[in-house]
């Protein structure tokens, strides 16, 4: 004996031929998540207690946001935050950089010394 339909509303419905996008139109799309790497130097390792560490963050999510992320858990980091440059997989770059799946991003303190 066969068991009934489980999807009775596809009952006569040929799905071979089917388009792309008329199939699960109702569903909403996910956010994506990429993994990166921070790398921290510095003072700014002193204050985090990390060298580095792995994490996840939204598609879409720039330097600064990931600073501030970083600042809320250690909020100490928020008096060195204009003296501050950050790199993006060993190349400096602007706080409004997107972060890719797989990038290397480092925190750097500013540099003294002669």
């Amino acid at each position: 004996m066969r068991d009934a339909n489980p999807l009775p509303f596809l009952e006569g419905l040929p799905l071979e031929g089917r388009t792309r996008s008329e199939y699960n139109f109702h569903m909403p799309s996910v956010s994506s998540s990429i993994r990166i790497k921070v790398f921290f130097f510095g003072r700014v390792r002193e204050l985090t207690g990390l060298t580095e560490e792995e994490c996840e963050v939204r598609e879409g999510t720039t330097l600064a946001d990931l600073l501030e992320r970083y600042m809320r858990r250690y909020p100490q980091l928020a008096g060195f935050r204009a003296s501050l440059v950050a790199s993006r997989n060993q190349e400096f770059a602007e706080w409004d950089t997107r972060i890719a799946n797989g990038d290397e991003i480092a925190f750097l303190p500013p540099v003294s010394g002669g």
